[in-house]
């Protein structure tokens, strides 16, 4: 399951990935953000840097979403 916004120009992919070694319906968010660029786009993955875990797939993917959009916020003019 995947979820594609586009937020201020670049279309953000959050996923929801199951955690390896976990309880069984442990996930972690995960976002692919495609930067607009002069030459073309490019893609940039992105990861939760304190590595929270979620207990649906649902509330990884809007976790990553989140922070995809902070991401954008930060790095774009």
């Amino acid at each position: 399951m995947a979820r594609t916004v586009t937020y201020k120009g670049h279309r953000i992919d959050a996923h929801a990935v199951p955690v390896p070694d976990a309880e069984e319906g442990e996930w972690a968010a995960h976002a692919v953000i495609r930067v607009p660029g002069p030459g073309g786009s490019r893609e940039q993955p992105l990861r939760d840097p304190d590595d929270r875990i979620f207990a649906t797939a649902e509330d990884a993917e809007g976790y990553a979403v989140h922070l995809a959009i902070r991401w954008v916020d930060r790095h774009s003019p």
